[in-house]
């Protein structure tokens, strides 16, 4: 019935923040409409929206999660080699490592075991 969706987030500087979640990340610029908004594909039909906002906006975001096409760990490393620190917590039944982009909006990759 749904097949992906779209989060908003609130970011300083879209055009940093573009960079950051495609150099970085490996996701793919859809949409830029000026300084002020982007939209970037984050891979089998899901969405982040980039809208410039003030830091009270970015303090209360919306927590976004991703599921990595290759095991998490391997994600992690990589990633990790681009600068990100993560915050990993493992249940038994879920890994999740929670991490922030340039505008400290909080994200999280996600794997089920």
């Amino acid at each position: 019935m749904i097949c992906g969706g779209m989060v908003t987030l609130p970011v300083n500087d879209v055009g940093a923040a573009i960079r950051f979640y495609i150099e970085t990340l490996g996701m793919k610029l859809v949409e830029e409409s000026g300084s002020s908004f982007a939209v970037i594909d984050a891979g089998d039909g899901f969405r982040i929206a980039l809208r410039g906002g003030s830091a009270n906006e970015r303090a209360s975001a919306t927590s976004v999660g991703l599921v990595p096409k290759v095991p998490l760990r391997e994600a992690i490393a990589i990633l990790e080699n681009r600068g990100i620190n993560f915050d990993v917590s493992d249940d038994g039944t879920r890994t999740i490592a929670r991490f922030r982009d340039i505008d400290g909006n909080s994200l999280y990759l996600y794997q089920q075991k």
